[in-house]
């Protein structure tokens, strides 16, 4: 008697006291899923160690730390500048400055000019603060807003049409803040909606950003999981026509989900968009190793009893799913050489969950099988015969298949070689999703979403130094003159301005400490209530802060922009060099440093996984032969994405390593039935066709299954989510061709090694 025959016998034996284990087990886990709790902070991407997230603690650290609000407001076509439309712009403006925890307002209507008039510089505002407009007052401001170099692309779009407004808000440190302050937007918003419907209103923001994220975990996890298990029960029903076993099923993956969710909640891992679809994965994952066994049930029903039926079945796949579970854990594992800690987690989690669904799976689905007393399997859509004819045709034609593989892999790198990073916070959103339409709008109106920062010290301890002065001034035209930089916001320009107002010549640098200190003083009196310059310099006045507002089309350009900037102040302004800082950059530069060490996982998921496969099928010949038509998959979905979508990000960094133990399922089925009937006295070649016979159907029906839960994936409103799904769904149906067309003809290549 066989080890994998004496433990089925045993869970058999004792089937009601394992059921009663589990029971408890699921019951404990299922308490922890009350602690869960969601982020809103896009950080949470960001490893404690991540140099760029120290950098952005730098930053504030040195400045005044906001979170920022971005609106626009676009009037009727051809209004912009009528009295009435300026009127409206002014009153949006006084309501923004009810926002809760509002600190400054940045608006159109609270611009000002300065001039010099005699031993006087005047400074006024470009709209009176009260009162009636007039056709003058819009007239002024308009040419006002022109002369402003800052205004176009911040204040005004580029044609004139829209404005744009900025608010600074000091959230407090908790979840109801933040949800105060977006309530009271979302509600000032409706009401001006109502008021002026001739008007359009978008609003953007990184604290609503954290929270549009929380809202799509929330409707991923209570909306997408319940319809991949209905995806795959209706695969089931419809492959397998048996109620029972899509019921035994489905108590499987409920089981591994509630494990999921439920030492997410114990652990204390704070769910993000990026975790919450956990659950999903775990719930399809389990039906691929469910189907594995029912399939050899109802095969077994034709020739056995009922009850010897599940024996078999049983006795069967006993060691196939062990493996195929536990390699696809250490895939999941194997996530922790992430750089994104909501990577990990996700790793750890779906791990935890699919031991516990592997042994939900040889305990509950043998109980649940009891409940069918049928004494005939029913008729399934593919049946031996078709399988049998599928193997004629491919076995006859195995050379064509050795050679086509190897070509179509030198296609697909050339693919690879196309693909891009795009790691834009903004872009991780799905375009239907308000959020990522609003900042769409609001990018292609006014100055871009991206940015770069950049926190120079004055080497001589204070900004106004005219050499420092000098140097950052420099940068900032360099800077101004790169691709995709719209805009450029420095002490440099602020103090360039007020002391050509003062003079009343071209507007140039102070020529001395005492004089930039003076002009920045009567800058900062000058303006309105709320303003200052906490966020441009530190309050020792020896750290200046230079942005940068792009408008890029994918994280790949800032990050090259970023590389560009580093090297030519290292290059040219050697004292006040400095890194390229903010979330833009940070975001950018993630899935870099995450692809290197997601390689070192891959090497790490190679070496285990390899090791148990030369161990279950007893042959290293046969083991390197099984990592061939599961890392072939990989390269040629990423080749296809190379070739039609192109960028990748965060998400789609880790899913060679998470999807190596997905496909190495049904290569173990396969290659265990074959070997069985290698090492029983077949040729290679009736092994083959009796294989196909036998397991032929459950890999097609799993691979099936496996690409419709995944496919659900790419509904997610979270683009990492949305990648992770139709990628899996690329390796999925390339590795249901490598197994049926590739795998039989390496190993027909190999017949006569045993």
């Amino acid at each position: 008697m066989t080890a994998s025959q004496r433990i089925a016998r045993a869970i058999l034996r004792h089937n009601r006291l394992f059921l009663l284990v589990l029971a408890l087990l699921v019951a404990v886990l299922a308490t922890g899923i009350p602690r869960l709790q969601f982020s809103t902070d896009n950080r949470a991407f960001f490893s404690r160690d991540n140099p760029e997230y120290r950098d952005l603690l730098a930053l504030d650290a040195a400045y005044n730390s906001t979170d920022g609000l971005l609106f626009l407001l676009t009037p009727p076509e051809g209004a912009a500048f009528d009295p009435d439309a300026l009127t409206a712009l002014r009153d949006f403006t006084d309501d923004a400055w009810q926002v809760p925890y509002v600190l400054r307002v940045d608006s159109p209507v609270n611009l000002t000019l300065s001039r010099s008039e005699g031993d006087e510089i005047l400074i006024e505002p470009l709209l009176p603060d009260t009162g009636p407009l007039t056709l003058a007052d819009a007239t002024r401001f308009r040419e006002g807003l022109a002369d402003l170099d800052e205004a176009e692309g911040r204040f005004v779009s580029a044609d004139g049409d829209a404005f744009g407004m900025s608010l600074q808000l000091v959230l407090p440190g908790t979840e109801a803040g933040r949800d105060e302050a977006a309530a009271y937007v979302d509600a000032m918003l409706d009401i001006w909606r109502a008021a002026h419907p001739d008007w359009s209103f978008k609003v953007t923001g990184g604290f609503l950003g954290g929270l549009a994220l929380e809202r799509i975990a929330i409707q991923d996890l209570t909306w997408l999981v319940p319809l991949a298990a209905l995806m795959v029960v209706a695969v089931l029903l419809f492959m397998m026509r048996t109620i029972v076993g899509a019921i035994t099923t489905l108590v499987v993956a409920i089981c591994g989900t509630v494990a999921t969710l439920g030492i997410a909640g114990w652990a204390g891992i704070v769910l993000t968009a990026g975790t919450a679809i956990s659950p999903l994965s775990v719930l399809v994952l389990l039906t691929a190793s469910c189907i594995h066994v029912l399939l050899s049930w109802m095969r077994a029903l034709d020739s056995d009893g009922p009850d010897r039926a599940i024996e078999t079945a049983l006795e069967e796949n006993l060691g196939a799913v062990t493996v195929t579970n536990l390699t696809t854990a250490i895939g999941f594992l194997c996530l922790n050489f992430s750089q994104a800690p909501p990577l990990r987690d996700m790793g750890n989690i779906i791990a935890f969950g699919l031991l516990v669904g592997l042994a939900a799976t040889l305990v509950v689905v043998p109980a649940g099988l009891r409940f069918d007393r049928r004494a005939h399997a029913a008729r399934i859509p593919i049946t031996p015969a078709m399988m049998q004819g599928i193997a004629t045709a491919i076995l006859t034609r195995w050379k064509l298949w050795l050679w086509l593989f190897p070509v179509a892999v030198l296609v697909a790198i050339t693919g690879i070689l196309r693909i891009g990073y795009d790691d834009s916070i903004f872009r991780y959103f799905a375009p239907r999703t308000e959020f990522r339409q609003s900042a769409d709008a609001i990018q292609d109106k006014l100055s871009g979403l991206d940015s770069l920062q950049f926190s120079f010290k004055a080497p001589d301890g204070s900004v106004f130094d005219p050499a420092f002065l000098a140097s950052v001034d420099r940068f900032a035209g360099w800077l101004a003159g790169q691709p995709g930089v719209v805009s450029v916001t420095s002490i440099a320009d602020i103090l360039k301005r007020m002391n050509g107002a003062m003079t009343g010549e071209d507007p140039a640098l102070p020529d001395s400490r005492e004089a930039g200190a003076q002009l920045m003083m009567l800058y900062e009196f000058s303006l309105p209530p709320g303003h200052d310059l906490t966020s441009t310099i530190d309050v020792s006045r020896t750290q200046t802060r230079l942005i940068a507002g792009l408008r890029v089309a994918s994280s790949n350009e800032t990050r090259d922009l970023a590389d560009r900037a580093e090297a030519w102040l290292a290059a040219n302004e050697p004292a006040i060099a400095s890194r390229a800082s903010g979330v833009s950059i940070a975001f950018a530069r993630l899935s870099q440093q995450n692809n290197r060490q997601m390689l070192m996982g891959l090497a790490v998921v190679l070496a285990a996984i390899s090791g148990i496969m030369v161990l279950t099928l007893r042959s290293f010949t046969y083991g390197a032969i099984s990592l061939v038509p599961n890392l072939v998959p990989a390269v040629l979905a990423f080749g296809l994405w190379g070739y039609t979508f192109r960028d990748v990000n965060l998400g789609s960094t880790v899913v060679t390593t998470m999807t190596f133990g997905i496909v190495v399922d049904d290569t173990v089925h396969f290659l265990m039935h074959y070997l069985r009937r290698r090492r029983a006295g077949r040729v290679a070649e009736a092994a083959l066709r009796d294989t196909f016979s036998v397991v032929g159907a459950a890999i097609v029906i799993t691979s099936l299954a496996l690409m419709a839960g995944f496919a659900v994936m790419t509904l997610s409103g979270f683009v990492i989510n949305r990648h992770i799904g139709a990628l899996t769904v690329f390796v999925v149906g390339f590795a249901l061709l490598a197994d049926l067309l590739f795998l039989p003809a390496l190993l027909l290549a190999l017949k006569g090694r045993r």
